[in-house]
């Protein structure tokens, strides 16, 4: 807590005392720390100021280069129904192998990859690894063997390894849990956003008619130098925390370092030791939350991957199937946009959580049940809709419940993607050629997999209210932490 000489002048001569940022005692029980800490009117538009600046700098360049991440990963889907698989002479379930692999080089290195970020910087850190991606997208547009795809996508994978964790720390580091949350759905929204800019893009792509250039060649060439281009400016975007940060003005940095180290999650410039991070994952209720987490990026990930496939096997053609791919993700952005808003009218991240995880298993029903065309759209939509609201909310909440340090923080964002890309595993191999046009083993799966989240998001729910409870028995007046419900 910051003494009573921490205060500056603002603008107008007026002061903000950062020793007077305080908490309201008497809460609900079980309510939100965040929630209960009391700004002035000064301090209140000081703190839309900040995150004003941060938003339009470090979250609005992360999300434009998340979609190019998540496009670049995800153009192999869209190659495949342009030619992929007959220009390189995969049979059977080669495609899904390439996509294992793709998973394989990604979760190779991702728990590590924050500690190297914490050494060298954000800013250093993530603009290198796009280019690094970029790079290797464009050289999957120039391989001729199906060997070459898959040694290309294992290094996609550990070129893009450390991306998506690095961006959740950044922005624990940044901003207060009560504003957490939202910036994390929006990140997240480049998810769908992709594949929805991705569907139609690719589809105009692959009418380009050249005498060497396939057309799921130029899918990966121009996505691959897009990326490339859009990293370089993160050298001079991305900052590595609020107290070392040169867009913001010293009264803006000192009032979050006061306000960061109140609520108890002042973390971007600690120092970050293996033991602590060891210690943080013998904590079993934050395996337990992960479990949530893949489930909402296994319904993700079905979306993503396999929807122009289960539309193309409707029988519409190739770039049909690409346009209509967009409607799913078009659905699950809406949704990620409306996560804060269900978060607040469900008075907590669990419950909400629950409603969308039985969203997408419902959709995942409509999918096994039929082979209506209509009915499947729609299948897909509540699948879309339910895995990405999932998707705004479970990575937001792992983070805020867990950033009472850096080493908390640290371990939370990597399970977080580690957990997710997980997914992969299981979606690539369950979602098979031999099982279209119902993909029955699939979907089947996947139901099982969204009911298993929802029970981890009422076991978390049930563990954190005990937790709290003892945390209040044992709070001080300079640690106000705990676990956002």
């Amino acid at each position: 807590m910051a003494d009573s000489k921490d205060s500056a002048v603002g603008a107008q001569g007026s002061k903000v005392e950062y020793s007077e940022i305080s908490s309201v005692e008497g809460g609900a029980p079980g309510s939100s720390v965040v929630d209960s800490v009391e700004l002035s009117a000064a301090q209140d538009k000081l703190m839309k100021s900040y995150c004003w600046k941060v938003d339009r700098r470090i979250l609005l360049y992360s999300i434009a280069l998340c979609v190019l991440n998540q496009s670049d990963r995800g153009s192999i889907g869209v190659a495949k129904v342009v030619g992929l698989e007959e220009d390189l002479g995969m049979a059977n379930n080669d495609f899904n192998i390439a996509a294992s692999l793709f998973t394989v080089g990604y979760l190779s290195l991702e728990f590590f990859s924050n500690f190297v970020l914490k050494r060298v910087g954000a800013s250093v850190l993530l603009p290198t690894l796009g280019i690094l991606w970029g790079l290797v997208c464009m050289l999957q547009g120039v391989i001729t063997t199906k060997g070459q795809l898959y040694a290309m996508r294992l290094l996609l994978g550990m070129s893009e390894c450390g991306f998506t964790a690095g961006i959740l720390l950044i922005l624990s580091f940044f901003y207060p849990k009560r504003k957490l949350t939202t910036r994390v759905a929006l990140f997240y929204l480049s998810s769908p956003l992709a594949n929805v800019l991705s569907g139609p893009l690719a589809s105009a792509l692959s009418q380009i008619r050249h005498p060497t250039v396939k057309r799921w060649q130029w899918v990966f060439l121009l996505e691959g130098a897009l990326t490339i281009a859009v990293s370089i400016a993160g050298y001079f975007v991305l900052q590595d925390h609020p107290e070392k940060c040169r867009f913001l003005t010293g009264e803006e940095r000192e009032f979050m370092r006061a306000y960061k180290q109140r609520e108890g999650t002042l973390g971007g410039s600690q120092k970050l030791s293996f033991g602590a991070a060891l210690r943080v994952l013998r904590d079993w209720q934050l395996w337990v939350m992960m479990v949530a987490t893949f489930a909402a990026c296994e319904a993700c990930g079905s979306v993503a991957t396999f929807a122009p496939e289960v539309i193309n096997e409707l029988g519409f053609s190739p770039a049909q199937a690409q346009a209509m791919s967009a409607l799913p993700s078009a659905c699950g952005a809406v949704a990620m946009l409306l996560v804060g808003r269900m978060v607040r009218l469900c008075g907590c991240h669990w419950l909400a959580g629950v409603c969308a995880l039985a969203t997408a298993l419902a959709g995942s029903v409509v999918l096994v049940a039929t082979l209506s065309v209509p009915a499947r759209i729609i299948g897909l939509c509540l699948l879309g809709t339910g895995g990405f609201a999932g998707l705004g909310i479970f990575p937001g909440w792992n983070i805020t419940a867990n950033s009472r340090n850096v080493a908390m923080s640290t371990v939370a964002a990597g399970l977080t993607v580690f957990f997710g890309s997980s997914s992969s595993f299981v979606l690539s191999n369950v979602f098979l050629n031999s099982d279209a046009p119902r993909f029955v083993i699939g979907h089947t799966v996947n139901i099982g997999i969204m009911a298993l989240g929802i029970v981890s998001c009422v076991v978390t729910r049930i563990s954190m209210g005990r937790r709290n409870r003892k945390l209040r028995d044992l709070q001080f007046a300079g640690d106000m932490f705990q676990y956002e419900l």
